[in-house]
């Protein structure tokens, strides 16, 4: 039972040890499909080897031009040494990559200019072509202040050499340059490797950096403008030891058998550079404790033996799982899972809560209502300070997004069921910042429980436990009503849009109770019933537009980089995206409308279920998106 579990899960993961893992994983340097990525993989599975766990590296191809499911692969990457410099006699380090790693923009490609100068050019004029007609940029070094894609076109067709960034990804209310002088953004180039992609180099600076860095620049430009310079650039040197090549990805995989097969998936990315302790040191250490605190739970009796089998993958994101899912495996074996990703940092600032994400309303089932039961059972009756301490936690559910590989597992195609546990807002995440001091090992104890709870709970599923998760659904069900018409008051919806919202919810909740009786091997008619006293109607939605079916099997991560070896159907996908590139959360409406093509629905209907879900969105668009993957054939038709 849930409360018994959770108890004797408590008692068997140890905040010391979580700190040891975090430790022992964010001292590694774990880009995707690297050396240091292999070798933090190798410790991990070192580690679970030694709890008793059967643990594995798996290896996947890195190579140039090959895809693993709709997703493109990419090249192994390995870097020795690198750094930048002013020239001459101001002579300021502005990069080292052994010093800081993150000061060296990822993937680089090898450069030596120790013994010449390269002209530094600072783009004060934004980001776009137009503003740097006449501009020399040839063999020159950009000193950009955007996003380093955004100038992509300066290295592919005006032949600048490399990029020195100041960029740093903002986010409302939580972070600014300004509040994070001396912090580096992680930043990567991402190689496309088709023929004629000319590679470059680039590094990282801090805000504070930064301002000193645009003074000199400044001055150069006035010392040149007044005859007193022969050029109005500043000069660097740099040097990269880095190599790009068709090589190895990798994925830890570790088993904890059960009574069956029948599998519960527990997933977190092990990438990032150092130290990236919250993100995702702190998901990976969760992972690894738990599962090593169940096998000793069962060993000792304290927990029944498991129904099911668990397994972890720890893997490069997004990359790893596409691998994962496409090498061959059985697909069907693996029955719900869930996805750890950042679960550990203080509480302070603006730092956010523990969330758990919810399933998409296309994939329904009761992994979510079992998760966000757990957030407040984990906190009930504290028998020790610890306990208090766990109860302090600040946590929240949330409705489904993207941004890690939860997206990929709950996709129906793929069919297996995923929450996210993870932790937002985070001020620190994506930076050299993110280290091993800002991390609370209480809150990540708290999120290590409840994972192991989850899995636990999922494979030695009780009638009891069902029952409570029962009482949950009808408690979230009213809330969420409520949500709905107060969002409706407020913003004064039409009576349709409010009623195709209630029905989008209830069609989701329907196979929620359905999975859960299925599950428990309860009757469903009386849950059932319960449901249509709290959301009565029926779902009916206009069939409107063609019927369509997936020719592909996981989600698409990126339409672009699927196209780029089809030049006809790519023109159209960018021609779209310009069109529709101010829509808000335009990503997370199209992945939804993926979702719900299942060749038995309209492309209207879809529309209009993405947008009942959400609360928001473009028909108009989401349509259009619809005949967009159907010209570039990857939807075909289905006749009504």
């Amino acid at each position: 039972m849930i409360p018994s579990t959770i108890k004797v899960i408590k008692h068997e993961i140890q905040t010391q040890t979580l700190r040891q893992l975090v430790e022992g994983i964010s001292a590694f340097h774990r880009i995707q499909a690297s050396g240091g990525f292999l070798q933090a993989a190798q410790w991990c599975a070192d580690w679970l080897n030694g709890q008793g766990i059967q643990a594995q590296v798996l290896h996947y191809p890195a190579k140039a031009g090959t895809f693993a499911g709709s997703y493109r692969l990419f090249q192994e990457w390995n870097c020795r040494a690198a750094w930048c410099r002013l020239a001459g006699p101001e002579g300021m380090l502005l990069a080292d990559y052994q010093a800081q790693p993150v000061s060296l923009i990822q993937k680089s490609c090898p450069c030596d200019w120790r013994d010449q100068p390269l002209g530094l050019v600072e783009m004060t004029e934004g980001c776009e072509e137009s503003a740097y007609e006449g501009w020399d940029l040839a063999g020159k070094v950009l000193f950009t202040h955007q996003h380093i894609n955004r100038f992509s076109w300066a290295i592919q067709k005006r032949g600048a050499l490399g990029i020195v960034s100041d960029y740093l990804n903002e986010t409302p209310h939580v972070r600014t340059p300004e509040e994070l002088p001396d912090t580096l953004n992680y930043t990567s180039f991402w190689w496309e490797h088709t023929p004629g992609e000319t590679q470059a180099f680039g590094f990282v600076v801090t805000p504070r950096m930064s301002r000193q860095l645009q003074t000199l620049c400044r001055q150069r430009r006035e010392a040149f403008a007044a005859g007193e310079s022969e050029t109005p650039y500043l000069q660097i040197n740099a040097y990269v030891d880095s190599k790009l090549k068709d090589g190895e990805s990798h994925v830890v995989e570790a088993v904890l058998p059960g009574e069956s097969q029948d599998t519960v998936l527990v997933c977190a990315h092990l990438c990032h550079p150092c130290a990236s302790a919250n993100d995702n040191a702190s998901g990976v250490a969760g992972g690894m404790a738990a599962l090593a605190a169940l096998k000793r739970a069962v060993e000792a009796g304290t927990l029944p033996p498991l129904q099911k089998t668990v397994k972890l993958i720890l893997v490069p994101e997004f990359t790893g799982t596409y691998n994962y899912l496409n090498d061959g495996r059985d697909r069907g074996q693996y029955l719900a899972g869930i996805n750890l990703d950042m679960i550990g940092a203080k509480q302070e600032d603006t730092t956010g809560p523990i969330t758990v994400t919810a399933l998409p309303y296309a994939m329904p089932g009761f992994e979510g209502d079992l998760a966000t039961l757990l957030l407040d059972e984990v906190k009930r009756d504290p028998a020790c300070e610890e306990d208090v301490l766990l109860r302090h936690v600040l946590t929240a559910d949330v409705p489904f997004a993207l941004g890690s590989d939860h997206f990929i597992l709950s996709d129906p195609q793929v069919g297996i069921p995923s929450v996210m546990l993870g932790q937002w807002p985070d001020k620190y995440y994506h930076t050299s910042s993110d280290t091993i001091d800002r991390m609370d090992m209480n809150v990540l104890k708290f999120s290590t429980v409840l994972a192991a709870a989850y899995v636990y709970t999922l494979c030695s599923l009780e009638e009891t436990d069902a029952r409570l998760v029962l009482q949950h659904q009808y408690a979230k069900i009213v809330r969420l009503e409520e949500e709905i018409a107060r969002r409706a008051l407020l913003e004064n919806l039409p009576p349709q849009d409010v009623q195709e919202q209630r029905m989008a919810l209830k069609e989701f909740y329907r196979g929620n109770i359905q999975s859960l009786c299925r599950a428990a091997g309860l009757e469903e008619a009386e849950p059932l019933r319960r449901l249509d006293v709290l959301l009565p109607g029926e779902p009916q939605w206009e069939a409107e537009g063609p019927v369509y079916r997936r020719l592909f099997h996981d989600p698409i991560e990126s339409l672009e980089k699927l196209l780029l070896e089809q030049p006809e159907r790519l023109a159209l996908a960018r021609q779209y995206d310009q069109r529709y590139k101010d829509e808000p959360d335009k990503e997370l409406q199209e992945v939804l409308c993926a979702y719900y093509i299942d060749g038995r629905r309209s492309s209207g209907q879809i529309a209009r279920q993405v947008v009942a879900e959400m609360g928001h969105g473009s028909p108009a668009m989401l349509a259009e998106y619809q005949q967009l993957l159907a010209d570039c054939g990857l939807l075909g038709s289905v006749q009504r």
